[in-house]
């Protein structure tokens, strides 16, 4: 079975990968569970739940993009990736205080993990502001991403040529309606039948 571009799949994102070759898309640009108890409808948020998802997920998504960009998921995990996978660039996400407790106080930014940089080889920062998402934007979801990061990170890998962008954890859409807007194709993946729904319906009305 093909994947298909402009098209957000209602699976877990290993049984779409595997239907795709290597170099696939241009960008993955995702935002992982982040193993710390987030309240989603079919997925244990546990620790143990991430180390597991990072090893199956991590080589295939590098497998299928050229380039690939997620958060680090806890700053205390960034040994474990780099024994496990290491990336190839780090950009440092400044969200100002959401208000999560960190180890001795506040956590105002995030790691992202960079793998490969073979989209038109341009240049980018490594520091970024946005806000998080005010929960009237959450649209069902416990954890959603604001569509300005996913706007400064898409437009900063592609300015001017038409990518294709696939979000292996598409949750309520934020990659694939910005993605849209700008121009681009667009995959996701959603094992949640309820934010798969979600997602589709902010594609079908942006």
């Amino acid at each position: 079975m093909r994947v298909e571009m402009n098209t957000i799949y209602n699976e877990d994102c290993l049984t779409t990968m595997a239907k795709m070759p290597d170099d696939f898309v241009d960008l993955v640009l995702t935002d992982p569970p982040y193993g710390v108890g987030l309240l989603y409808d079919c997925y244990e948020d546990s620790e143990s739940n991430w180390f597991a998802l990072m090893d199956k997920v991590i080589p295939e998504i590098r497998r299928v993009s050229k380039m690939a960009i997620l958060p680090s998921c806890q700053i205390r995990r960034l040994p474990w990736i780099y024994q496990r996978h290491p990336p190839d660039w780090l950009i440092c996400w400044y969200k100002g205080s959401p208000g999560h407790a960190s180890y001795i106080g506040f956590n105002d930014w995030e790691p992202h993990l960079v793998y490969g940089r073979r989209i038109n080889r341009l240049y980018m920062h490594d520091f970024f502001q946005t806000q998080s998402s005010p929960k009237k934007e959450s649209f069902g979801h416990p954890c959603p991403k604001p569509e300005a990061w996913a706007e400064w990170l898409i437009t900063r890998v592609a300015r001017d040529d038409k990518i294709s962008i696939y979000d292996p954890f598409i949750g309520s859409g934020t990659v694939a309606v910005v993605a849209k807007r700008l121009g681009h194709m667009f995959i996701g993946s959603e094992i949640s039948t309820t934010y798969c729904a979600a997602a589709r319906r902010r594609c079908a009305n942006g």
